[in-house]
């Protein structure tokens, strides 16, 4: 009988977790963030990574002298930290295109944002061979990621970090380009079954890819990474 209760001990010990589930999987997305960054460093980006969103935010606000011209792309990852509405409630000017806004207007809007001294947006993959990519429909976001800003913060939830470009392909395709085409309230294939059917529909948002494997040579492209997951 002891035996036998030595032994039924042992086996619960054995099941029982010796961290909690949401302490593993935060051990987890960090771990991924921290892989990521050190992948990131070596093609020469400013990398970093935050346990929390409200870090990452404080780091980028650290970051941008207060009263500055800050251009956003049309990030929901931007959006849902609260980072615009940081920036703004310091007095820093904030450009960036919105929805309801005219052609003429939404055009100019983009075109000002990417010619801001810092510009602030996210990644539709970020690998852990060290690339940043990213599909476009107008491309106004990833060319501000290359060139026109001095200082690019792109800002990605660890829901962002996949192992190489087949993935960050996949992920765009599967993802971030359905969800986004339903978020503009396109009507396009990929809205209607959930993932890329490769349409050739007007409104078709996966027009221009860029992959960015080493940082930029006059832009100073800062990627911080967030071990929570953020945006599409």
């Amino acid at each position: 009988m002891v035996l036998s209760y030595c032994s039924r001990k042992r086996r619960e010990e054995a099941w029982r977790m010796p961290e909690s589930f949401d302490e593993v999987r935060k051990g987890h997305q960090e771990a991924r963030c921290e892989a990521a960054v050190k992948a990131l460093k070596k093609g020469w980006f400013d990398a970093r990574w935050f346990s929390t969103t409200g870090a990452a935010v404080k780091a980028v606000l650290d970051l941008i002298p207060a009263g500055s011209r800050v251009g956003a792309g049309g990030s929901v990852t931007v959006r849902e930290t609260g980072l615009l509405e940081a920036l703004a409630s310091r007095g820093d000017r904030i450009v960036c295109h919105a929805p309801g806004m005219d052609r003429d207007r939404s055009t100019a809007a983009r075109r000002e944002a990417v010619s801001c001294p810092y510009f602030v947006c996210s990644s539709n993959a970020v690998t852990l061979e060290g690339e940043l990519v990213n599909t476009d429909g107008i491309g106004n976001r990833v060319s501000g990621m290359v060139f026109g800003p001095d200082t690019v913060i792109v800002l990605a939830g660890v829901n962002k970090i996949v192992t190489d470009r087949e993935e960050a392909f996949k992920r765009i395709k599967d993802v971030a380009a359905p969800a986004n085409a339903r978020r503009l309230g396109m009507d396009t294939a990929c809205v209607k079954h959930g993932h890329c059917v490769d349409c050739r529909d007007p409104g078709n948002i996966c027009r221009v890819t860029t992959i960015i494997s080493l940082k930029p040579m006059w832009t100073d492209l800062k990627v911080f990474l967030v071990a929570e997951p953020l945006g599409f």
